[in-house]
C-alpha cells in the first residue's frame, strides 16, 4: 500500500483568511480547507476515513501552483502483524536509547519530529515545510518484491525534485514465518531487489545506506575478503558454504581451519618482542578456537564459538541446518583476546573525502559478560554492559596512554575503511559507526582490532542527540 501521511493536497478555500490572524498555537484561527474530492483517506491498514473528506483546519496554505516541496521522503516500512518488541525497547546498556527500534512506529514518529520537522533546510524562513513524506507499507516478502514493478508509480507520485527513501525494514535470510517474533524482517533477495528498482527509478536510499553497500556490509562476507588487508587489522575469516556443509562437514571444518591459518599466515599482526600473541594467545599455534557467524542477523544471535575442530564441525552443522534458514555460506573466524570494544561514530562532512583524517563524533565503550553456549542459536549468549571512560581507566589501572593509543590506532584504521566504503559506493556516507576490539597489552600499549561496520539505524548505546544527528546528516546527504 502507497499512502501519504505529509504532503500538500489541492483544496478549496471554505472562508478568507487574513494571515495576520493566524496562530500555530490556535488550531481554530488555521485556514478552514475543503481537500479536493479525488482523494481517498484511509489507516494505515486501508480502512477509509470519511470524515477526512469534510473541511479541515490546516495550518499552511499556499498557491496551488507551486507547493513549495524540496525533497519527498519515503518510509518503507513494516505494514504486516505488529510485535510489541518494535516498541518496548526499555533504556538498557545495549538498546536505541529513548527511540524504540528502526522498524518501530515510535523511532519513525521521531525521525519526523526530531528529524525532517527540525531541519532548516526542509523550511521556509516562516516555518512552512517544504517536504513531503510517503509510505509503502509491506506484509511479507512477495509484497517486497510488489515494490519492483510499481518503482516508477511510486516515483510519480513524488512532487519533489529530490526524492530519498528510508527503508525500515531488516533483510534476512530466513523463510517468511508469520511469526510477531520476525515482524519487519524480509528475505534479502526481495529486500535488495525493491530497493534498487527503487533507485533505478530516481529514489536514493538514504537510510539506511544505498542498495549495493547496505548488502556488502549486512552480508558479513567482508569479513573474510577483507581479511587480507594489512591495514584494517581484522582477524582472519573465511566464508563456508552450506554445500560443503552438506556433503562433508568434517572436510568443510578442516579447510577452514586451514584457509585461516594461512590468511593469518599471510597477514600477520605486528607483534613487537614482550607482546602477548596476537590476535590471541590460544591460536598462536594455530587457529584451534573461533567463532562461527551468519551475516544479515543482529544483536549477536546468531555467533557461536567454537574450540577445536571436532567442535566447528558441530557448529557447522548446528548453524547450517537451522528450520527455515536460507543462508548459503557462514562466516567462520579466528579468535580474538580482548578487554572491550570501543565504538567510533562518524560523520563525514559534505567536503569529505578529504586530505586530512576525519575525527570520529562521538566514542563509546562496551564490555561482553563470558559466552553462555547452552542457550540455543538465535539469542545472545553474553551479557553487556556499556563502560565510561572512567571504567575504561579503572580496568586499565589508569593507563590513560594506552587509552589515547588505542583511540589512535581505531581512528587511523578508520581512515581505510571508511575510504573502502567509497569502493561499493561513490557517494560518501552520511554515517557509520565502527566497532573496534580493544586490549592493553602492557603499559602505555593497546592492540587494536577491527571488528564491524554497523549500519545507520544501529543502537547508540542511549547517545540522546545521536539518531537525531544521523537523521539530519541524511537528510543533508538527501539535498546535496
Amino acid at each position: 500500500m502507497f499512502v501519504a501521511s505529509h504532503t500538500w493536497l489541492y483544496g478549496t478555500l471554505e472562508q478568507a483568511v487574513d494571515p495576520a490572524k493566524v496562530n500555530s498555537d490556535q488550531k481554530e484561527t488555521w485556514p478552514l480547507v475543503l481537500p479536493k474530492g479525488e482523494y481517498n483517506f484511509v489507516t494505515r491498514k486501508g480502512t477509509p476515513v470519511p470524515s477526512a473528506t469534510m473541511p479541515q483546519r490546516v495550518r499552511w496554505v499556499c498557491d496551488a501552483k507551486t507547493p513549495p516541496c524540496k525533497l519527498s521522503l519515503l518510509f518503507v516500512r513494516w505494514g504486516g502483524e505488529y510485535s510489541k518488541w518494535m516498541d518496548e525497547q526499555e533504556a538498557n546498556d545495549g538498546d536505541w536509547g529513548k527511540y524504540g527500534s528502526p522498524p518501530s512506529d515510535e523511532y519513525m514518529g521521531h525521525v519526523v519530529e526530531k528529524g525532517f520537522k527540525k531541519h532548516p533546510s526542509l523550511h521556509s524562513p516562516e516555518g512552512m515545510p517544504q517536504w513531503e513524506l510517503h509510505h509503502v507499507l509491506v506484509a511479507s516478502s512477495k509484497d517486497a518484491l510488489q515494490i519492483v514493478p510499481q518503482a516508477h508509480m511510486i516515483r510519480a507520485g513524488m512532487k519533489g525534485p529530490r526524492r530519498a527513501a528510508f527503508w525500515m525494514l531488516w533483510p534476512a535470510e530466513w523463510e517468511d514465518f508469520g511469526d510477531p517474533d520476525y515482524a519487519c524482517y524480509v528475505e534479502r533477495h526481495a529486500m535488495f531487489a525493491a530497493m534498487r528498482a527503487c533507485e533505478a527509478a530516481a529514489i536514493r536510499s538514504i537510510f539506511p545506506h544505498p542498495a549495493d553497500q547496505y548488502e556488502l556490509i549486512t552480508s558479513k562476507s567482508w569479513m573474510a575478503t577483507l581479511s587480507l588487508h594489512p591495514g584494517v587489522r581484522l582477524p582472519a575469516a573465511t566464508l563456508v558454504s552450506k554445500g560443503a556443509v552438506k556433503v562433508n562437514v568434517e572436510a568443510a571444518a578442516e579447510n577452514a581451519l586451514r584457509a585461516l591459518h594461512h590468511i593469518r599466515r599471510l597477514n600477520p599482526f605486528p607483534v613487537e618482542d614482550g607482546d602477548p600473541p596476537a590476535p590471541s594467545a590460544v591460536n598462536k599455534d594455530g587457529v584451534v578456537k573461533g567463532v562461527v557467524k551468519l551475516g544479515w542477523s543482529w544483536e549477536n544471535r546468531f555467533v557461536v564459538t567454537f574450540t577445536s575442530p571436532k567442535h566447528l564441525q558441530a557448529r557447522l552443522k548446528e548453524m547450517m541446518n537451522q528450520q527455515g534458514c536460507l543462508a548459503t555460506y557462514c562466516v567462520v573466524q579466528e579468535w580474538v583476546d580482548f578487554d572491550f570494544e570501543m565504538r567510533q561514530y562518524y560523520l563525514p562532512p559534505p567536503t569529505w573525502p578529504a586530505e586530512h583524517p576525519i575525527q570520529p563524533t562521538m566514542i563509546q565503550c562496551n564490555a561482553w559478560g563470558p559466552s553462555d553456549d547452552s542457550k540455543n542459536v538465535g539469542v545472545s549468549r553474553a551479557s553487556f554492559s556499556k563502560l565510561t571512560e572512567a571504567m575504561v581507566l579503572d580496568k586499565w589501572d589508569g593507563d590513560k596512554e594506552a587509552w589515547e593509543m588505542a583511540k589512535e590506532k581505531a581512528t587511523s584504521i578508520a581512515q581505510i575503511l571508511l575510504a573502502w566504503l567509497l569502493s561499493a559506493e561513490h557517494q560518501p556516507i552520511p554515517s557509520m559507526r565502527l566497532d573496534f576490539m580493544v586490549k592493553r597489552i602492557g603499559p602505555g600499549k593497546a592492540r587494536v582490532i577491527f571488528g564491524e561496520y554497523c549500519e545507520q539505524g544501529a543502537c547508540v548505546l542511549g547517545w540522546l542527540e545521536g539518531p537525531p544527528t544521523i537523521w539530519r546528516a541524511c537528510v543533508d546527504a538527501a539535498l546535496r
